[in-house]
């Protein structure tokens, strides 16, 4: 089993831990890589889907691992009645991210959290610092012709601005290959609202401000990616 780019970079933020859970785990290709790996001695797959269950467990059955997955039925973090060093919840919508840590709050035991929403990351953001969190990491990465940005979070409150849960705050300090054409897409998009916020006949100022202002923001912090990865690539030759 070979993961791909997304997995892969999930795989290398998860720290080593006794026990983790996977949420909505469905194929539980994650899960199986890190027992594989030895970097999770046990861990708790968890899915809304019969399914999907049955799905990870036959994969586990061909591994030869299932004696160290435990695998629930159960929406979000419902099903977790343990202790966990780690906690992923992946490729869902920010919303319901979101949902899921807000109402699982009691279930989560000072765990750290790895996460990647397809879409809505500000509500991603939002929720970690309501439960009293920070992110220590904002990775891009490419896959399957996408770009996604894993968080990972631990304990401690921290502020944030409401332009840095727009934009994300550590995005930036991300030394992934990946970055530049992150924020080369986000640009890409920031650009296209902003046209349409100056096509529109009554288009609101605050809205049409912070439109310019992502921009902006994209458009230098791609400019400082692209020459910092200039410099790397001189310094190779």
């Amino acid at each position: 089993m070979r993961l791909d780019e997304r997995l892969s970079l999930a795989y290398d933020l998860y720290e080593t831990c006794a026990l983790a859970a996977d949420i909505g785990t469905d194929h539980g290709y994650l899960p199986l890589a890190l027992l594989s790996g030895g970097k999770c001695e046990r861990m708790i797959l968890t899915d809304v889907s019969p399914d999907a269950l049955n799905n990870a467990r036959g994969h586990f059955a061909l591994s030869g691992l299932e004696d160290r997955a435990d695998l629930r039925l159960g929406d979000g973090l419902t099903p977790l009645t343990e202790e966990c060093g780690m906690i992923s919840v992946l490729g869902m919508g920010g919303k319901t991210i979101r949902d899921i840590l807000l109402r699982g709050r009691d279930r989560i035991r000072g765990a750290r959290l790895l996460l990647s929403a397809h879409t809505d990351l500000p509500e991603v953001r939002s929720a970690v610092a309501e439960l009293g969190y920070h992110l220590t990491k904002e990775e891009p990465c490419r896959a399957a012709g996408r770009y996604y940005l894993i968080m990972k979070a631990e304990p401690g409150a921290e502020s944030l601005t409401e332009e840095e849960i727009r934009r994300g705050k550590r995005v930036t300090e991300s030394e992934s290959p990946a970055l530049a054409g992150y924020l080369a897409h986000r640009l890409k998009a920031e650009e296209a609202q902003l046209r349409g916020l100056r096509a529109a006949p009554r288009a609101e100022p605050s809205a049409l401000a912070r439109a310019e202002a992502d921009a902006a923001f994209y458009r230098s912090a791609l400019k400082a990616a692209e020459g910092r990865r200039a410099g790397k690539t001189g310094q190779k030759d």
